[in-house]
């Protein structure tokens, strides 16, 4: 299997280098992504997947929308493109 791309926002691509979480590698390319606990709980680094699919790896306690993603708890199974909201 490829290493998965990472696309943010319509700009900045990477790829996965199996940091291990999501936000882990968002923070390693200095791209600013919003978390707080960093536990799954919070929803503070909700984020939109507007392709491809993630894999938990920590279980999450937050209900949420279809379409989105906890970055503090997920890594990339395939190339992926998300969406950080600017607020």
């Amino acid at each position: 299997m490829a290493i998965p791309r990472i696309k943010v926002n319509h700009f900045h691509t990477f790829y996965y280098q199996y940091e291990s979480t999501l936000l882990d590698a968002l923070e390693v390319q200095e791209i600013p992504a919003p978390y707080n606990c960093r536990g799954g709980y919070c929803g503070c680094c909700k984020v939109r997947l507007i392709d491809g699919e993630v894999e938990y790896v920590r279980e999450t306690l937050l209900d949420m929308d279809e379409g989105e993603i906890l970055t503090c708890c997920c890594v990339p199974k395939t190339h992926i493109e998300i969406e950080i909201s600017e607020s």
